[in-house]
């Protein structure tokens, strides 16, 4: 068997690739448009590396040219900049995407199995309550993640159709935590005071990532097919994540949130805007029912659980 796995150097990809032991029937080929230098790999793992832009041709015509059974695409943008505009995060995040499957198809990979985002089912005032895997997904126009992953996970839904002989799983985590990672959420660890949304608890659901990546390879070397949130059990409020770093937890009005931000971005003194008062008072909380009952694997650690295991880990916050 012949595996692809792309975004190969970014956290997840790294854990996966340090967590294969592979025999001489399987061959890993892995690829991201960082070099070799930046990943550990044992030889004796049977594991390819080649350092490509995943946006250019010749990762396609690599692609075509080792025929993989399995791809597992990791391959993803997390956060903008002015090195990475929306412009590039969306050719990486939905194009290549886009490419990567109707080649898939064409070559008769196997299967194709791909980490979207909680993100995806946007931040609407209908998230109420626990969100199941068939809650409509329709990402954020102005919040760049969550259209990108919903946008992938209209390409998956249309590619079932189009290709029904194409196998996918659809990993879809909450607020991964683990060991070397880093994201949006250590700023917020980091504040002095937690600020919230007055009269909305702002719920997280974290997944450790060595859960994770235990989920994508049980996906890879069996059957399992479909879509699926990953959580730890329960959530975390904005309120019990500040009790848990011994921090002050200040709620505020709504309306004070986004005046204030609405004049400190233009000013330069903040990266945020009023819209980042939307992703508190209407974060998507993820059901884990579906994974629980389907996959050999279950979680390691609830919400609350990796929140003080990931705490544990750090020195600066």
């Amino acid at each position: 068997m012949k595996i692809l796995i792309t975004g190969a150097a970014g956290c997840l990809g790294r854990r996966l690739i340090q967590s294969l032991n592979v025999g001489n029937e399987t061959q890993v080929f892995a690829t991201d448009i960082r070099p070799q230098a930046d990943i550990k790999l044992d030889d004796s793992n049977h594991i390819t590396y080649k350092a490509l832009d995943i946006c250019q041709p010749d990762f396609y015509q690599w692609v075509e040219q080792i025929k993989p059974d399995v791809i597992v695409h990791l391959a993803s943008i997390l956060q903008i900049s002015k090195a990475m505009p929306r412009e590039k995060a969306y050719e990486i995040d939905v194009v290549a995407t886009r490419k990567l499957v109707e080649l898939a198809a064409k070559i008769d990979c196997q299967k194709f199995i791909i980490t979207t985002s909680g993100a995806s089912f946007g931040y609407w005032p209908e998230n109420t309550g626990w969100l199941s895997e068939e809650h409509p997904k329709k990402g954020n126009p102005d919040y760049f993640y969550s259209a990108h992953k919903a946008e992938i996970e209209a390409i998956m839904a249309e590619a079932k159709v189009r290709y029904p002989a194409l196998k996918q799983v659809i990993l879809r985590p909450g607020t991964i935590l683990g060991p070397d990672f880093d994201g949006p959420i250590v700023n917020l660890f980091q504040q002095k005071i937690i600020t919230g949304v007055a009269g909305y608890p702002g719920p997280f659901v974290f997944i450790w990532s060595e859960d994770v990546v235990a989920y994508v390879k049980e996906a890879m070397f069996t059957g399992v097919e479909g879509d699926y949130n990953l959580a730890g059990d329960g959530s975390v409020s904005m309120a019990q994540i500040a009790r848990t770093l011994n921090k002050p937890y200040l709620p505020l009005p709504a309306w004070l949130i986004e005046g204030a931000l609405s004049i400190l971005k233009p000013l330069g003194v903040t990266q945020y805007g009023p819209e980042q008062v939307k992703f508190v008072k209407y974060r998507p909380v993820l059901a884990n029912d579906k994974i629980k009952k389907t996959f050999s694997h279950q979680p390691t650690y609830t919400s609350q659980q990796a929140l003080e295991q990931f705490l544990a880990l750090q020195k600066d916050v």
